[in-house]
């Protein structure tokens, strides 16, 4: 196995009717969603092999998400059928060029159940990669179910990611959040995230433990602007120094960077009219992981997130919005023509 991601998959219902709130939206189409499970279909597209660790529901969603997996060529043998939980739902208004709004019907949900037992935890350690998505820590099993497995690989030296995703509206706690992503970040060596979400790993990190960190919420650890990039650049070698051996910040339209102990690479991102933000971090994170996987430099690796990610914002869904390689490259080959 190349690469596991391990989180959401839970159906995404997207508005037809762009520019209008859910009240006034008449018709959704239907698609494959949550963060680990779009990264997954990605990575499959883009030529990795790539297992899924997450549940489904006892449903017709939940046998929608299996089929759409397995037909993208993501290995399924770690998502299992919860007897009790149904899958999650997201309800999406669509505002291109802006963020869209999100509304969540996923407390409880089948895939945040996974438990150590539905694991093969052999081949769980010694994946290439394990891609870990930020919400995969917000409830009880499934999160120390990933603290186990990051923990297991960090002692085998086996490379973890984490896509921070950070969500706060899936967390009933702000202190549990500050705690938990402060122990999952100090074990994962490369961390992916935009302005808003490295800020906040940032401040978890330098929090966690101390009085100020109490019931803090979003504002008061992050802000509320996207800080500027010498700021970012500060946080992001606080998390460097945690632990993480590269921190990628998504800058949007503007690309992204990535820290290391050694400096900053940076790359430009690539101009398309949008349609749709949402799905373009995990976008971005599976065209990164592809070219992590094959050895690239950093500036190729974050030249394939950034058009990964260009492409989808293009379309209106996410996981099906992923390109092929074929797809991809010749984005990229039309690109180079055109500069």
């Amino acid at each position: 196995m190349d690469v596991l991601t391990v989180g959401r998959v839970i159906v995404d219902l997207y508005a037809n009717e762009l520019h209008r709130p859910l009240e006034e939206v008449e018709s959704f189409s239907k698609y494959l969603g949550g963060s680990a499970a779009n990264i997954a279909v990605g990575l499959a597209r883009l030529g990795q092999r790539c297992g899924l660790i997450s549940r489904v529901g006892d449903d017709g969603h939940g046998r929608f998400l299996r089929r759409y997996l397995e037909e993208s060529g993501v290995d399924t043998r770690f998502v299992g059928t919860d007897p009790r939980y149904r899958t999650g739902l997201a309800f999406a208004a669509i505002f291109p060029p802006q963020d869209s709004h999100v509304l969540f019907y996923r407390d409880p949900c089948a895939d945040t159940q996974v438990q150590l037992s539905d694991l093969d935890l052999e081949t769980v350690l010694n994946a290439k990669m394990l891609v870990v998505t930020g919400t995969a820590l917000a409830k009880s099993p499934l999160r120390e179910t990933v603290l186990y497995i990051l923990r297991g690989r960090r002692r085998r030296g086996a490379l973890n990611v984490m896509d921070i995703d950070y969500r706060p509206m899936l967390w009933s706690d702000p202190t549990e959040c500050v705690l938990y992503y402060d122990i999952a970040v100090r074990m994962c060596d490369v961390l992916i995230g935009n302005e808003l979400e490295v800020a906040f790993a940032a401040a978890a990190v330098r929090l966690s433990g101390e009085p100020g960190a109490v019931g803090a919420g979003r504002e008061r650890l992050v802000g509320e602007d996207k800080p500027p990039q010498e700021e970012l650049e500060r946080m992001a070698r606080e998390l460097v120094d945690a632990g993480a051996s590269q921190v990628v910040v998504k800058l949007g339209a503007q690309g992204a960077m990535v820290i290391t102990p050694a400096g900053r690479v940076q790359a430009p991102g690539f101009p398309v009219k949008v349609v749709n933000t949402l799905g373009a971090g995990d976008g971005f994170a599976a065209g990164y992981c592809a070219g992590l996987l094959r050895g690239w430099p950093l500036e190729r690796c974050l030249e394939y997130g950034n058009a990964t990610g260009a492409i989808v914002v293009s379309r209106h869904g996410c996981a099906p919005a992923i390109p092929t390689r074929e797809e991809l490259d010749e984005f990229l080959r039309e690109r180079t023509k055109a500069s």
